[in-house]
């Protein structure tokens, strides 16, 4: 109703104005013929043009009431409201107007999505294709015949591309992956200490070659529910920004996990470079690299956004704290959890 009074406010005026210039020509023509003019005429010519005003727009109501209640309420898709529009001629052409836009953004929208499960598709095949040569790269280094200390430094040079890459393609497939998280997670009873230790000794070249020290204390009665895969891989995020801002000090990181009450807290703590303070409420946005990323070239800024993302599907939570020059703390929080 008040959709239909908002939009018939124009014509109700010029009717107005409309009744009050035949009310005056009226009244001009009783005072030209000597007819003095009286209350009951003018009430009664008022009346009728009320009456007759009221029901024109009473027709109209009822004509187009259900096209009214339709905009006026909220709207479950594009296709109800061209099924439901009044007869009239006006929304007749805005039906077939509507049904035209609908069908061309329908249209675009499946070109778009096409387009984009394309591209999903040929990224998650070139990842997986480029970690074949990766892997036999990798196996050649391995037996390697060290003969100089120059050999020794090529192969760590080359051991440190090839992490790069490896750590590119990881970064990459998982990027793609986590728009299908839904489908791709499976939530099990694992042992904090055991996924913990694996990314560990994955990343274990990295921390000998940056003369890192990596220290765990970690109970073996915790118990976590998470899905391994995403959960390493966030893991594996935060040990490498570890190390990488880190490296060349002769440090440590500290792994260490607590349980209270049905809550654990992993933590895993560096001594590095640290975040600058204007920085540590951005490091979550995709893209944002801040004023580390202008020192360390490498940075994508993606890596600390998937981990958010991952984190907030798994329903586990993440907080950053840190001091520029002393180094970074990350607390992962699982919820929920029982103890054994």
């Amino acid at each position: 109703m008040k959709l239909f009074l908002r939009e018939h406010i124009p014509f109700m005026c010029f009717h107005l104005i409309h009744v009050l210039l035949i009310l005056f020509i009226v009244y001009l023509y009783m005072l030209e013929q000597s007819f003095p003019p009286t209350r009951g005429i003018f009430v009664y010519l008022t009346v009728i043009s009320v009456v007759f005003l009221f029901l024109f727009l009473s027709f109209r109501y009822w004509q187009q009431y259900k096209a009214y209640q339709l905009l006026s309420s909220t709207l479950r898709g594009l296709d109800m409201s061209i099924q439901t529009f009044a007869r009239s001629p006006l929304f007749l052409a805005f039906e077939k107007t509507l049904h035209d836009q609908y069908n061309f953004y329908i249209h675009e929208i499946q070109s778009l999505r096409k387009e984009m499960n394309d591209l999903s598709l040929f990224i998650n095949q070139w990842t997986h294709q480029m970690k074949t040569p990766l892997s036999i790269i990798d196996l050649l280094l391995q037996n390697y015949d060290i003969k100089s200390q120059s050999d020794r430094e090529f192969l760590n040079s080359m051991h440190e591309e090839l992490e790069r890459l490896q750590h590119g393609l990881e970064l990459m497939l998982y990027s793609e992956r986590i728009k299908q998280f839904s489908h791709d997670f499976h939530v099990k009873r694992l042992s904090l200490k055991t996924m913990v230790s694996d990314v560990v000794q994955h990343y274990k070249r990295a921390f000998i070659r940056n003369r890192i020290y990596p220290m765990m204390s970690i109970p073996e009665t915790i118990f976590i529910e998470t899905d391994q895969k995403w959960f390493q891989f966030a893991l594996s995020q935060i040990v490498t920004n570890a190390i990488k801002y880190s490296k060349g000090k002769n440090q440590k990181i500290i792994l260490s996990a607590l349980q209270q009450e049905n809550q654990v807290f992993l933590t895993v703590e560096d001594f590095g470079v640290g975040i600058p303070s204007q920085d540590i409420s951005r490091v979550f946005e995709p893209f944002f690299t801040g004023m580390n990323g202008r020192r360390f070239a490498e940075s994508t800024g993606m890596g600390l956004y998937l981990v958010k993302q991952i984190f907030d599907r798994l329903g586990h939570g993440i907080t950053i704290s840190s001091e520029e020059g002393k180094g970074t703390k990350v607390t992962i929080t699982f919820y929920n959890v029982t103890k054994m």
